[in-house]
């Protein structure tokens, strides 16, 4: 089963609030990490975004469910802007992910 969420449906056209991002990411991606195949977040029609939005939503999945977040995660549709910070995003979390695989 293929899961897919329009952001811009879901938050708009300018992503700017972290703590909205991070209720939607426990509500709707986080019960699905584990029985789905592929989750694909649409960011088709973002114009904007900021790294507190990315991080909340991205970040924290990529340091909950490590590698595993990459291998389910597929990231459409997003602009030059939102292709740097998804990918700071995913950086950020790859690291405290390996530290929770050691402790």
């Amino acid at each position: 089963m293929k899961l897919e969420f329009s952001i811009l449906q879901e938050f708009g056209q300018h992503l700017a609030d972290g703590s909205r991002a991070a209720e939607f990411r426990m509500g709707r991606i986080d019960p699905h990490m584990g029985i789905c195949p592929e989750i694909v977040l649409d960011f088709t029609g973002v114009w904007a975004a900021n790294s507190s939005f990315i991080n909340a939503l991205v970040s924290s999945l990529v340091e909950q469910h490590g590698q595993r977040a990459l291998n389910i995660l597929v990231f459409k549709g997003c602009n030059p802007v939102l292709r740097v910070l998804v990918e700071a995003a995913i950086a950020l979390g790859l690291p405290k992910a390996n530290q929770l695989v050691r402790a």
